[in-house]
């Protein structure tokens, strides 16, 4: 199995939701509106002997007239139409993005016609309700709940294949997801945006940009305290996406 973060680059974010680029090395703080959050934006790809996973989208952004995750994927030695499961952790545009295109004539087409994708469905429902808010992709949100390789997913937790399993944590959204990939005696922990930076664990703050951030709190606690064996997967690090526990306590 190979896990690879696929980096769609760093960003400012502020309160309306805009995604602007940054340059890390000439960033300064001071310079943008108070409340503004610096990040950059990963999609995970998980690669085994019979599965092409992506852990979330990105943004969807394209450099020239290709997508950054095609052009990713295909640095791995991978087309798109590979990629077997796409599971959405919550459905914020930063991490659904990438999972289709508007084209010229106005239909929907997803990035990845083969794939089954995996959405917690009283997510969608909550967030098809989201009317003028701008952390949503109205048209995205309206495709998944149409397209037929939508798999919903409706239990607390379950299993996408006997060694990856999902848990329904709430916090960031209301039914917010995260994955745990076990394989060779290794667990893989991808927390999505309950855990999505090292600081969040390091300062456990209970955050304002959260739906519950207190329950989400409440989560980052039990990562601490159990998961002195794992590798973390941090899809908002501007450093490291993929770290083990002794990186991830480290300031």
């Amino acid at each position: 199995m190979k896990i690879t973060a696929l980096s769609e680059g760093p960003f400012s974010v502020d309160f309306s939701k805009v995604f602007t680029p940054v340059e890390l090395d000439t960033y300064v703080p001071e310079h943008h509106p108070a409340g503004t959050t610096l990040l950059s934006v990963h999609p995970f790809l998980v690669v085994t002997s019979e599965e092409v996973i992506l852990l979330d989208t990105g943004l969807g952004l394209s450099e020239g007239h290709e997508l950054q995750l095609y052009r990713s994927l295909r640095r791995e030695g991978l087309e798109p139409t590979q990629v077997t499961k796409v599971f959405l952790s919550h459905l914020h545009k930063d991490h659904t993005g990438g999972v289709g295109t508007i084209q010229a004539n106005g239909k929907f087409q997803f990035n990845f016609p083969n794939a089954i994708y995996y959405v917690q469905e009283r997510e969608l429902t909550f967030a098809l309700a989201q009317k003028d808010n701008p952390s949503y992709h109205p048209a995205t949100l309206q495709a998944l709940a149409l397209h037929p390789n939508v798999h919903f997913l409706n239990e607390e937790e379950g299993a996408l294949t006997p060694d990856i399993s999902f848990q329904v944590t709430g916090g960031h959204t209301p039914y917010h997801q995260t994955l745990t990939i076990t394989h060779d005696g290794k667990r893989y922990f991808y927390g999505a945006d309950v855990l999505p930076q090292k600081s969040y664990i390091q300062q456990n703050f209970a955050y304002k940009n959260d739906y519950d951030g207190k329950r989400a709190r409440a989560f980052r606690k039990e990562y601490a305290e159990q998961g002195q064996d794992w590798i973390f997967l941090l899809c908002h690090a501007l450093s490291k996406p993929i770290v083990s526990y002794p990186d991830l306590m480290k300031k």
